[in-house]
């Protein structure tokens, strides 16, 4: 009996813990997406556009390590944004994957 209680209780504490990190990552996601048009807009669409390619890694190590000397601080800043825009996306989607799992139990 208590051991059915605890779990209860337990499920019901990580779905309160879930929900909140739902709502953290949902806040940061937007903050990061206005940061990322914000700097998109300032350093313009042709420049972005290149940016994208060497975050996509499409280019050659050569032309990598040339555009790596070209940057500059804005586009630093845009580089970071996306990986950390990369890494809430990754975090959010295992949170949902969490939930679900914890909803399929319950």
């Amino acid at each position: 009996m208590y051991a059915a209680l605890f779990e209860a209780s337990m499920k019901a504490d990580d779905v309160e813990f879930l929900s909140g990190m739902v709502l953290q990552l949902d806040v940061t996601i937007r903050k990061l997406v206005v940061e990322e048009q914000e700097l998109s807009l300032k350093l313009g669409a042709a420049r972005v556009q290149e940016l994208k390619e060497f975050w996509d890694q499409e280019l050659t190590p050569d032309e990598d390590a040339e555009f790596k000397r070209t940057l500059d601080y804005w586009e630093k800043i845009l580089i970071r944004t996306w990986a950390h825009l990369s890494r809430v996306h990754h975090s959010r989607a295992q949170v949902g994957q969490t939930f679900m799992k914890l909803n399929s139990k319950l």
